[in-house]
């Protein structure tokens, strides 16, 4: 009986089509090396089987752990942002990758998903049933932009992004008034010169040529006008698996990162980007339901969080590859090649899982 309740709680349709939008992006990756598993796509394959096994561990665990454990792990991904940034060696500019000599790991990546985690525990403690403002807003916002600072520090200004609206979302989630993200918005838009000042010369240039994406398309405009040269020339159907010219002659920069979106729509066209969408809208349909199912405060607040923030790096990461937001580097959620942020996604869906299949336990109780 207990082998039987452990393969329950897997929720196997629910772990293929992880495994299903996964296993396209490793295609892709494989793809990108010319039908080589290196150096990219076998790599990937162990992080996805890794990741399963994360994922299936959690969904074990009582969603009570979590809740109770919360802050220790906020408290640990600080320590581990603040190790990466005074120990770690920087590349390309930035400091975001921790050497483990294992294994190197991206703190900020694990950082967006304990962040919703420990904010759905402080709502859940709190309910919003006291009007101190301190109690209500500013606690909270003090937990979200500590690591929001610290990782825009890195400097990683489109994981800083995905926190912060995460963060936001939460708020929004736990009840907190429409008029409050009225006048923080405000305050938001009024406070962008100050922000403007802390950006680093590449960030404010590539908003910059986000507003003028006809001028140095040879420059600093070479990765959207190449990205959108691979969309427009797969239309409907695409040229092919493995027959995309601008990823197979190296035009598309950092394809297997930021831009593999640009690879899908080059080799499947529109109607591969149009599958891709689906697969992604049922995932996301398919964790809210689970998450409206769970009885307590803390599952429905961090499932619908959880997954709210998937939607919008996969927005973010779309907007980013067709030109209509400026680039922050931000990967496609489970398809760019990238450990420490499939993982997360695995961990989070776990917790996500874990609160569903204690749906009718409370947490703090």
């Amino acid at each position: 009986m207990r082998n039987s309740s452990f393969i329950n709680k897997i929720h196997w349709p629910f772990v293929s089509l992880l495994i299903l939008i996964s296993s396209i992006g490793i295609a892709l990756l494989y793809s990108i090396a010319d039908g080589q598993w290196n150096p990219w796509a076998l790599k990937q394959s162990v992080r996805l089987f890794i990741g399963l096994i994360f994922l299936v561990i959690i969904t074990q665990v009582h969603i009570k752990f979590w809740y109770q454990h919360a802050y220790h792990f906020y408290l640990f991904c600080i320590f581990l942002i603040v190790a990466t940034l005074l120990f770690s060696r920087e590349i390309s500019g930035a400091k975001r990758w921790l050497d483990l000599y294992f294994f190197t790991m991206q703190p900020a990546e694990v950082f967006k998903i304990i962040v919703i985690l420990s904010l759905a525990k402080y709502f859940n403690s709190i309910k919003l049933q006291s009007h101190d403002i301190k109690q209500r807003i500013l606690v909270p916002l003090l937990i979200l932009l500590i690591p929001v600072l610290l990782i825009f520090k890195q400097p990683d200004l489109g994981t800083s992004i995905i926190i912060l609206f995460s963060g936001i979302i939460v708020f929004f989630v736990s009840g907190i008034r429409i008029k409050t993200f009225f006048i923080s918005g405000f305050i938001g838009i009024i406070s962008f010169p100050i922000l403007w000042y802390f950006l680093k010369n590449y960030q404010k240039s590539r908003i910059i040529n986000f507003l003028d994406q006809q001028n140095d398309i040879l420059g600093a405009n070479y990765h959207i006008t190449q990205s959108k040269i691979a969309l427009g020339s797969g239309g409907f159907f695409g040229k092919g698996y493995l027959e995309g010219t601008q990823s197979h002659l190296q035009f598309i920069p950092e394809m297997q990162t930021d831009f593999i979106f640009s690879v899908l729509g080059e080799e499947f066209g529109l109607f591969g980007i149009l599958i891709l969408f689906f697969l992604y809208a049922i995932l996301i349909l398919w964790s809210i339901k689970l998450s409206l199912e769970s009885r307590n405060f803390f599952s429905k607040i961090f499932g619908i969080s959880f997954i709210t923030s998937f939607f919008l790096s996969i927005f973010i990461n779309v907007g980013m590859v067709t030109g209509i937001i400026p680039v922050v580097g931000v990967p496609l959620p489970l398809c760019s090649f990238g450990g420490s942020a499939m993982i997360s996604f695995f961990i989070g869906f776990g917790i996500l899982l874990s609160g569903y299949n204690f749906k009718d336990n409370k947490v703090d109780g």
